[in-house]
């Protein structure tokens, strides 16, 4: 009996340490907390004026202004066919393409005979984005969007995104970009640019879509997750010959 009071006791002591110290397996982290991470696509355009917001692990953001277009795809073995706007003719216009996917390449080749696009996926090895889907940049894909190319010959390179809903979207590379600093905490994000005071937004992120104020006095604007973007190996595009 005086053994069993002895160990009564011990552990009547060591309960409310054990207690305190113990964090549930299932309970809440802090994964959201970086759940901003990657590229942000405005989903109001003006006139093929579009507006994303890249944001990275430092703590930093890129607020990129492009021309943007959006559209659909069907893809089919290997025959690859997009349907795009047409602004000026008010009509959708269909593109059929022979396409062949390497890995984190994609080559196109229309039917009509122009000279094959090349594409490089931008978040290159990431084990969840299959097949097309995700973001890729082409040094050259001409009637993408609306560009004022400088080189000679002329180019015309484009961030390509294809979503599993088979969307298609483009983006010019950006015409303007504002680097500014963000901190993101307990769903509460700042963003702050030069010359601007801080702009606060409560903040609820789902997978794909959130809605974001960029300035003090300006409205919540809703953005889409640029697909694949938050895989965490970004690379910058390369101009290739």
């Amino acid at each position: 009996m005086c053994n069993l009071k002895r160990y009564m006791s011990a552990f009547l002591v060591i309960l409310p340490m054990t207690l305190s110290t113990y964090t549930p397996a299932h309970g809440p982290s802090n994964k959201n907390e970086h759940g901003i991470l990657g590229k942000w696509d405005s989903k109001i355009r003006s006139n093929d004026s579009g507006l994303t917001l890249e944001f990275s692990s430092d703590g930093t953001v890129k607020e990129n202004s492009d021309f943007e277009k959006a559209g659909r795809y069907a893809l089919k073995d290997n025959r690859l066919t997009t349907y795009i706007l047409d602004a000026k003719e008010g009509r959708q216009k269909q593109h059929e393409f022979d396409m062949a996917l390497d890995g984190d390449n994609i080559t196109m080749k229309e039917s009509t005979g122009r000279a094959e696009i090349h594409m490089g996926r931008v978040c290159k090895g990431d084990p969840a984005i299959n097949g097309i889907l995700g973001e890729w940049f082409s040094p050259n894909y001409p009637g993408a969007v609306r560009a004022f190319p400088a080189e000679l010959p002329l180019r015309f390179p484009a961030f390509v995104e294809f979503t599993k809903e088979k969307k298609l979207f483009f983006r010019s590379t950006p015409l303007k970009i504002v680097q500014g600093q963000y901190e993101f905490s307990d769903g509460v994000l700042v963003l702050t640019f030069p010359s601007e005071p801080p702009a606060m937004t409560k903040v609820r992120i789902t997978p794909d879509q959130t809605d974001m104020r960029i300035t003090t006095k300006g409205p919540e604007i809703p953005f889409r997750r640029v697909t694949g973007s938050d895989c965490g190996a970004q690379v910058k595009p390369v101009n290739n010959p």
